[in-house]
């Protein structure tokens, strides 16, 4: 590969380098030689086009099909190609192309339980996600959360109370089943426990706990910690456990940076934990990778490239671009 990259909008992000077109987590099957899925979330995975090689890893791939997308035949290498570990979920990838374009997919800013951080490779085209991009999203160290949990979850068996801890089915959950598992009697919503069955056969060590279905029959009363999706208080699963168990509700996410995140989403506490980069998490990713071009994508687009364009980074949001972003 040589020359330099050219990048347009077309069913999501595409790449021409070479003589190879690349498609960057596309929205539907793409025409492109390469088809790259960075990981098995719902807005990232689709069925390709057969005739589309597929770039994915392994545990993606076994993660979609727990999820219903079948990526049939993918390989973690191609020619002038570096599939690197973004640190999100288990299997997700970023993508290096040449020495010329960097994709970052969602990408973690710091190691969780049995997660890392995102790898990072020198590019001169910087594609990266900005769920997080404001200055206002820094999130507190994972041991001093942990300790805090911990804290809340004895004070609630002291009252003789369950306790729900609230994450995404897939990623989170299966961090917060590994973080907090010295606690018994342990259970998992049938969802966390279909992708903790995943995780385990791909060799991620996770505490073997009791399956939740949504009639809660066998639930005990009396102190128990679940491993559940995130739930509104509106969800009635959530209203009965409130009613029924006494259940106190703990949410982790990024967005619990926000005051009152907790009260709008009904749960008792809420803390920041996320798989993707804050603020200052995802500065020090561009300032690893150094490109010369950054485009935003995903999340505050506009305030994120505005702050680093203030670094004196040529700075753009995707967002603001229709057909082709630059020729180079």
């Amino acid at each position: 590969m040589s020359g330099r990259a050219k990048i347009s909008l077309y069913n999501g992000i595409v790449v021409e380098y070479g003589e190879s077109t690349y498609a960057l987590d596309p929205k539907g099957p793409s025409k492109s030689h390469y088809t790259f899925v960075s990981h098995a979330h719902m807005d990232h995975v689709q069925n390709p086009d057969p005739n589309s090689r597929v770039l994915a890893s392994r545990e993606t791939k076994m993660l979609a099909k727990a999820r219903g997308f079948d990526l049939g035949r993918t390989t973690e290498s191609a020619d002038g190609v570096k599939l690197l570990d973004s640190g999100h979920i288990l299997g997700a990838r970023a993508i290096s192309i040449g020495d010329e374009v960097f994709y970052t997919g969602d990408a973690a800013g710091r190691d969780r339980a049995f997660m890392g951080k995102c790898r990072t490779r020198k590019a001169r085209v910087l594609i990266t996600e900005t769920t997080f991009g404001k200055s206002n999203y820094v999130f507190p160290p994972i041991e001093q959360v942990e300790k805090e949990v911990n804290s809340k979850i004895g004070m609630m068996f002291d009252k003789g109370r369950p306790v729900v801890l609230m994450g995404y089915a897939l990623g989170k959950s299966q961090v917060l089943s590994h973080l907090f598992s010295s606690w018994s009697p342990l259970y998992f919503h049938e969802q966390v426990a279909k992708m903790n069955d995943v995780y385990v056969q791909c060799g991620v060590s996770l505490k073997s706990g009791k399956k939740v279905s949504a009639d809660l029959s066998d639930l005990p009363r009396g102190p128990w910690v679940m491993v559940s999706p995130m739930m509104s208080s509106r969800n009635k699963l959530a209203q009965r456990l409130k009613k029924e168990y006494r259940a106190a509700f703990i949410a982790f996410s990024g967005w619990a940076a926000d005051p009152g995140y907790a009260y709008s989403l009904g749960a008792d506490f809420a803390f920041a934990v996320s798989d993707h980069c804050d603020y200052k998490e995802l500065t020090t990713l561009v300032h690893d990778v150094s490109p010369e071009v950054v485009y935003t994508t995903h999340g505050f687009t506009q305030e994120f490239a505005a702050d680093l364009r203030s670094q004196g980074f040529d700075a753009k949001p995707l967002a603001g671009y229709q057909t082709f972003l630059s020729e180079y």
